[in-house]
């Protein structure tokens, strides 16, 4: 069970979303730096169906149900680690590189965007949280 801390749930799946995405811009950074390297296989982290899994209950258990405010929160996030995956390439360049510079390039652009989207939220619940510490000053 990860470290909740004063975020709760919420804040630790952003959190380990960031930090995927995170790994996920390295590997796509790796495989662009490597474009030209005879026999490279690029490679995906594919998180996705593992990180939604991680919201959810394990099979044949219910959902939490919080039914009021004073109940305690369900923390039952458990953080995903993704899955690294070798990339089949349509175009055969010869050298058994797989490298396709303009799906790379699609790819890192998706994710900075969804990088930049899940670091605005979490930075957003920090300040609401700062915000009410604070008093609402």
């Amino acid at each position: 069970m990860s470290e909740m801390g004063l975020l709760g749930a919420a804040g630790a799946f952003k959190k380990n979303l960031l930090d995927l995405r995170q790994r996920r811009q390295e590997i796509i950074t790796s495989n662009v730096a490597n474009a030209d390297t005879p026999g490279y296989k690029a490679r995906r982290l594919n998180f996705e169906a593992q990180l939604a899994e991680a919201m959810s209950p394990p099979p044949g258990e219910l959902a939490l149900a919080r039914t009021d405010g004073r109940h305690f929160p369900n923390d039952g996030f458990m953080p995903a680690t993704g899955e690294l995956q070798e990339v089949e390439s349509a175009i055969s360049k010869g050298d058994g590189n797989t490298v396709d510079m303009e799906q790379e390039m699609a790819q890192q652009t998706a994710n900075q965007l969804l990088y930049n989207y899940a670091a605005q939220s979490l930075s957003g619940q920090i300040s609401r949280l700062r915000m009410v510490i604070d008093g609402g000053k």
